[in-house]
């Protein structure tokens, strides 16, 4: 008997469109000129399809996400660019923030989902964290009103653990007082959400938009 429904976020209930990502790059290549290290923007979207790469690996390898500064870290290094700390860090910021100012739009009916399931079931929340962390994205829900149809928000940069490993899930069906065996999760990646989910032996739905 199903207890409890678990979600992941971008792309199943906030839209991952490429806004903030063209922000995001913008902003690296007026630092980079700034710096005397000007890039096309064919060049920025190669440094960042490669960072992206060994953003997953490094899931794969250490069951953990990388925060905003470590990836900006990592593009700094590929394209050899060297700059203050100060501005690594206002780099990062930026980065996490820039969802805030382009906000991400909702998936068309979810919300309606949401208000006749959470009167059925336990919903909960399991999110892998990255350029945004888990106060931006926390953030964004609470503004679009999500926050009071989950029992339980999971982000991977507070729980010490990614996606799909499976105990991200176990951890957050331990907090919805839910056996892994009496819950679903839904979300848009084969990989990271139905895999993982399987793995700590719940069941699945890939979500397709």
């Amino acid at each position: 008997m199903i207890k409890a429904i678990t979600f992941d976020c971008w792309d199943t209930l906030l839209d991952d469109d490429a806004s903030r990502n063209k922000k995001r790059k913008e902003y690296f290549c007026l630092i980079f000129k700034d710096h005397g290290s000007p890039v096309t923007q064919d060049e920025m979207d190669e440094l960042f399809s490669e960072e992206a790469k060994l953003f997953q690996n490094h899931i794969i390898e250490h069951k953990k996400t990388q925060n905003s500064r470590a990836r900006t870290e990592t593009i700094l290094k590929l394209a050899g660019v060297q700059i203050p700390a100060s501005e690594v860090y206002e780099i990062s910021e930026y980065s996490d923030q820039v969802a805030l100012e382009f906000r991400p739009p909702v998936i068309p009916g979810i919300k309606q989902a949401l208000d006749v399931l959470s009167k059925i079931y336990k919903l909960g929340v399991i999110c892998n964290t990255g350029w945004h962390s888990a106060k931006t994205v926390r953030q964004l829900l609470e503004d679009y009103d999500f926050s009071k149809y989950f029992s339980h928000l999971t982000f991977s940069d507070e729980a010490g653990v990614a996606k799909p490993h499976k105990q991200i899930f176990e951890y957050t069906l331990k907090k919805l007082d839910c056996n892994t065996e009496d819950a679903v999760h839904i979300g848009d990646s084969e990989y990271s959400d139905i895999v993982g989910a399987k793995e700590a032996k719940m069941r699945a739905i890939l979500f397709a938009g």
